[in-house]
């Protein structure tokens, strides 16, 4: 019952068919506790890889018992291997549909293009936002209310991210609150660097080109350093790429201001308190963790000559902070990118053939905004292996696009102007709105 309401949702992209279905179907106490496990970020199961198992014998199980034995693997009643082998019982107990339910909630994706603020709409607050402070877009009135002197740091070009750690343990989540699993690199660095604290720790991921230490290794470029992360945010990254993994870090809040969405310490003296730590553990300032390139300027024209300088590097620009912004679960207007290309995160609505020689392949991707008032055909920036992947690796995920303009096409739509495939941001779940796409 519930795995056929899922093929429905999936059937048709409609956002307002999704939730008519979802509503009609309001009641049934059972499809809400699925869409609540699969998509709540502070419910994880820790287990991404689903495990070999059988059904040759008689069911006795219904979904419901399987649903209540999925806590033993939240609440870490079991782990390491009897985790395992609770998933592969859990999983052999019950009839195959049910099973393919328990499949798509362990890997917190119902394959069905819902979206958290869909479930939302149809059951208010049910699935709890997590946490994270975004940089606002360039505007002039912004950057004019900055008080010099101010922080610039560098902008990166990997995969934001969040090390939560709590009670000595060590959990790494994406900007939307999916577990990024990195088999166990990075753990202790974090744990030591909280210092008995329950801390969370914010920054950007990066990939190395080696995994030797004591080497000069590159920093990989976006495609495939953004690549080999999404493997970690899906659970199938190699250990050998685990280890390739580093953090550049520039905040750090204290957990419980983390989760109450707001910390009233000013940027300042977190950074200077985060800057203290890591000085603390020099040794793992060579290479797995380190502080965001920082400058202390005075004016705004030092601030364009920085930027000035990180674009003819070829890198992505920089973000002026000011030094007495507060972190917050919001937009701040205190934090300002400085950006040469343009780009935006749309959501995919639907997956179109190709023709000629893409013929069998994926052509374009039709996509949209989170409002729906801004679409686009992207059919450009996709390597031969991406044309041949199956439709439903694209299908109601959010990818980001690089762009010349935003412009009206031949209907008097909103649309984008020469856009370009970059990557499929597994670590995001709702698309830019319309009033953010410049």
């Amino acid at each position: 019952m519930i795995l056929e309401i899922l093929n429905q949702l999936e059937a048709n992209n409609s956002r307002n068919f999704k939730i008519e279905l979802l509503t009609k179907n309001k009641d049934n106490e059972l499809l809400k506790e699925v869409c609540y496990l699969a998509n709540d970020p502070f419910t994880q199961f820790y287990q991404r890889k689903i495990p070999v198992y059988d059904q040759t014998y008689k069911t006795t199980f219904g979904i419901e018992w399987a649903l209540g034995e999925l806590k033993q693997l939240s609440d870490r009643t079991v782990t390491g291997n009897k985790a395992i082998d609770h998933l592969t019982y859990v999983l052999s107990s019950v009839l195959p549909d049910d099973a393919k339910v328990i499949e798509r909630i362990i890997q917190k994706d119902l394959k069905c293009g819902v979206s958290t603020s869909t479930i939302n709409k149809v059951w208010p607050n049910l699935i709890s936002e997590f946490p994270c402070m975004l940089c606002s877009g360039f505007e002039q009135k912004l950057v004019d209310k900055i008080k010099f002197p101010a922080i610039v740091q560098k902008k990166e070009d990997g995969m934001r991210f969040n090390a939560i750690v709590k009670n000595g343990t060590v959990e790494f989540r994406s900007r939307s609150g999916k577990e990024i699993s990195l088999l166990g690199s990075l753990e202790q660095e974090f744990i030591e660097l909280a210092d008995h604290k329950d801390t969370v720790f914010d920054g950007e991921l990066l990939v190395y080109d080696t995994v030797e230490t004591d080497s000069n290794g590159k920093i990989c470029d976006r495609q495939t350093g953004n690549g080999i992360l999404n493997k970690a945010v899906k659970g199938t990254i190699s250990k050998q790429e685990a280890d390739r993994v580093f953090a550049t870090l520039w905040d750090q809040i204290p957990y419980e201001d983390f989760i109450a969405g707001k910390c009233d310490q000013p940027y300042s003296y977190r950074f200077r308190q985060l800057k203290n730590l890591i000085y603390k553990l020099s040794k793992f300032k060579l290479r797995k963790l380190d502080l965001v390139e920082t400058f202390e300027v005075d004016s705004l024209e030092q601030t364009q000559r920085i930027f000035q300088n990180y674009l003819d590097e070829n890198q992505e620009g920089i973000i002026l902070k000011d030094p007495n912004s507060l972190w917050e679960n919001k937009r701040s207007k205190g934090q300002i990118k400085f950006k040469a290309e343009l780009d935006c995160d749309l959501k995919v609505v639907s997956v179109i053939g190709g023709t000629g020689k893409y013929a069998d392949m994926i052509g374009s991707l039709c996509c949209e905004s989170a409002d729906g008032l801004l679409k686009v055909y992207v059919g450009s920036g996709f390597t031969d292996e991406q044309r041949n992947a199956p439709p439903s690796d694209y299908y109601g995920k959010i990818i980001s696009v690089k762009y010349n303009a935003r412009i009206k096409n031949t209907n008097g739509e909103e649309s984008l102007f020469l856009p370009i495939f970059l990557e499929v941001r597994e670590d995001k779940e709702v698309a830019d709105t319309s009033d953010k796409i410049k």
